[in-house]
């Protein structure tokens, strides 16, 4: 009797299980139907079928909230999702498919820091600086190790609707990822570099209207150009979270020779007069910044967005006499590499003599025949960025109407025309990295991030001694 049990039994289990929903169970199965999940990544890809090379409906972003419509993986990868909570704005599709392994079973929010550098992104100056911790118990001065003029977002009031779209949003926020040559889903603002586009306006002579002409612009479906504006997102982009909707950090049109060209033509006089050239709230810099930034910044540095009066703490800037310096780079086509130029050759397996032969006779407009497998053929720009170590405090002042409206022209402290008496009496000692009785400006401004702290407890100067 034993014997046939275990013969019953045996062949019990090797029958094939149904599974719940009444279809064949696939081998590989993930999750369960009722459950909440996050995702673990920003630009995160909802695409109309579970493969690769399917039309993408969208991008989710960290912490997104979304449900399993089906508990199987398919193509070893992908998983049907229901979206539950998010600010994305996806194309209507019958399915959306994501890669399941940027699915978390809780939120990420990165706030716990215990690294050196941070970035502050005073909105006031549109100016993003870098520090370093000298002292992990903040009792010392932090160091400026970088300070670079960016554009902010345009000064215009929206509604609930479109938060984001608009002014920069102030708050604590982390640095939660990074692309390369980032596109927008829709193809608005079609990738700085993408293989199968047209190349980018020539190096050295390209003007800013040369960045909205067609021939620019990737083919679509019917062979007709699309895209308002090539390379709009620069070279990198970096996400922030928490609920930055939409605000991250990126680069700009243009090359790395251009500069910071492009920025300050934001900010031209006339240009001002006939539009609202400002970003929709991000944070945009010129393209060598930003690909230093890529270099330095990792996941989960905090980026602190303020607007706030400028000064110096030390105004003989004795901790800053005499420093100088150079960052190299080598910008590739090579999907996810950064940028600096001892890494890209190390990586491509480059030597000096070859990498500086090739840029001198492609940038001086002479023919190259190389070989198409030839890793010389990865390499879009060879330059050199000087850093701007020397902090400048830009004063606050109330500005001005041009023809009856705010024009944030120049550089300035006040870049959105607040009024005295709606500024905080606290100042942000751009030398030291510190903020002494600083509070959120709440006319015009709005705040997001981290909503139980304002600034991190590192930019307080009670500690210092």
């Amino acid at each position: 009797m034993k014997v046939l049990e275990f013969i019953f039994l045996t062949i019990l289990f090797a029958l094939p299980i149904k599974p719940v929903i009444g279809q064949e169970m696939n081998p590989y199965t993930v999750g369960a139907y009722d459950k909440i999940y996050y995702i673990a990544t920003n630009g995160l890809r909802v695409r109309s079928t579970p493969e690769d090379s399917a039309k993408v409906m969208g991008l989710l972003n960290l912490n997104d909230k979304v449900r399993l419509i089906s508990i199987d993986l398919i193509n070893n990868k992908y998983v049907e999702i229901e979206v539950v909570s998010s600010n994305a704005k996806l194309i209507d599709a019958e399915h959306y498919y994501v890669v399941f392994e940027y699915l978390l079973d809780r939120p990420q929010d990165y706030k716990e820091f215990n690294g050196k550098l941070f970035v502050v992104i005073n909105v006031a100056s549109e100016t993003l600086r870098v520090y370093e911790r000298q002292c992990m118990d903040d009792s010392c001065p932090h160091k400026m190790i970088m300070e670079t003029e960016v554009v902010v977002g345009e000064d215009k009031d929206l509604s609930a609707a479109e938060k984001g779209k608009g002014r920069s949003i102030l708050g604590s926020y982390r640095v939660t990822g990074w692309t390369k040559f980032y596109q927008d889903a829709e193809g608005h603002y079609p990738a700085w570099y993408k293989d199968g586009y047209p190349m980018p306006p020539a190096i050295g002579d390209n003007d800013w209207r040369d960045w909205f002409k067609g021939k620019y612009m990737p083919d679509g479906k019917d062979g007709e150009k699309e895209g308002k504006m090539r390379g709009a997102f620069g070279w990198y982009a970096a996400f922030v979270s928490p609920n930055p909707f939409g605000q991250w950090m990126h680069g700009t049109l243009g090359w790395g020779e251009d500069k910071d060209k492009y920025i300050k033509k934001t900010k031209k006089f006339m240009i001002n007069v006939v539009s609202n050239p400002r970003s929709s709230g991000c944070t945009r810099n010129n393209n060598e910044a930003i690909a230093y930034l890529r270099q330095v910044i990792e996941t989960g540095t905090p980026v602190i967005k303020i607007y706030a009066r400028e000064a110096l703490m030390d105004p003989s800037l004795r901790n800053y006499r005499g420093v100088t310096r150079q960052w190299k780079y080598i910008m590739t086509k090579t999907a996810g590499l950064r940028a600096d130029r001892a890494e890209v050759m190390k990586t491509l397996g480059l030597n000096d003599r070859d990498v500086d032969a090739y840029w001198k006779t492609y940038r001086d407009g002479g023919s190259i025949i190389i070989d198409p497998a030839n890793k010389l053929n990865q390499i879009l720009e060879v330059g050199t960025y000087d850093l701007d170590t020397e902090p400048t405090a830009f004063p606050f002042t109330e500005r001005k109407k041009i023809l009856g409206k705010w024009r944030a022209t120049g550089r300035n402290g006040n870049v959105y025309g607040l009024k005295n008496e709606e500024m905080s009496t606290g100042v942000f000692y751009v030398d030291s990295g510190f903020l002494n009785g600083y509070r959120h400006p709440l006319a015009k401004m709005e705040t997001s991030g981290f909503l139980d702290e304002v600034t991190p407890s590192w930019m307080n100067m009670a500690k210092l001694r």
